[in-house]
């Protein structure tokens, strides 16, 4: 193997890893999209793209896709194809419809079941912001909707990691350092058709039915770009890659 290109550093943080097993700054892999996002409709030859990252950041960054998971896949239209087996997958994590439980993992599932069900606004989404595509979804009668808190934090550290994952993947390995920095930006996507036209031109990156990707590159400068991706088919952001003056 060519070591060169062997990864020293962390996608994340940027610091370089420690020839440590278990240590905290030891190299481990992390999926660009969590696994348990896939739906069950993702082809077995779909990549699920990794990056390298620190252990630390990796399980830190995972507590924060677990739960932001079941808030997601719980405000999202189960009837698509792209969403196949999310709901049962979030029940589940509750310790809904699942078995074979040792009673630790049991505890701890319903202790985040009774959390998260403190959460729920049976009133709807009146009065309150709404992140773009998670509701109201065609079909279902209004007063059936009901409404949970996304978390601002989680929601920004999640995506922008999955932004730092697409550009080592789609830009020969690169590890985003200052001054760049990432930038996650939520719009109805009728309000930048400007953007939107920018994208126009660029066929999206597949992951299977759940995600894509579209790239665009800054004419003038090649560390910066753009970013449009689609989780679900339901959760669509816009991110930039810029420097920050």
């Amino acid at each position: 193997m060519d070591k060169s290109k062997t990864p020293s550093r962390c996608v994340h943080c940027g610091k370089p890893f420690v020839d440590m097993p278990k240590d905290p700054m030891s190299r481990s892999d992390d999926h660009v999209f969590p696994t348990s996002w896939f739906p069950d409709s993702t082809p077995e030859t779909v990549q699920r793209w990794t990056v390298p990252s620190h252990l630390k950041c990796n399980n830190d960054l995972g507590t924060l896709e677990s739960d932001l998971f079941i808030r997601l896949a719980f405000c999202t239209d189960r009837r698509k194809i792209e969403a196949s087996g999310l709901s049962q997958k979030a029940l589940a994590a509750l310790g809904i419809g699942v078995s074979g439980l040792t009673p630790k993992e049991e505890r701890h599932r319903l202790a985040r079941k009774a959390k998260l069900l403190k959460q729920i606004n049976p009133k709807g989404w009146s009065g309150l912001n709404v992140l773009p595509g998670l509701g109201p979804h065609k079909g279902f009668p209004y007063q059936l909707h009901q409404s949970i808190e996304i978390p601002p934090a989680s929601l920004l550290a999640v995506t922008e990691k999955i932004v730092r994952g697409c550009e080592y993947k789609m830009n020969g390995d690169r590890i985003i350092d200052p001054p760049y920095e990432v930038s996650v930006h939520f719009v109805e996507e009728q309000e930048v058709p400007d953007i939107i036209r920018t994208f126009a031109p660029l066929g999206p990156l597949t992951l299977g039915p759940g995600f894509w990707i579209q790239r665009a590159a800054v004419q003038d400068d090649p560390l910066s770009a753009l970013y449009r991706i689609s989780i679900w088919d339901t959760l669509k952001f816009f991110a930039a890659i810029l420097p920050t003056e």
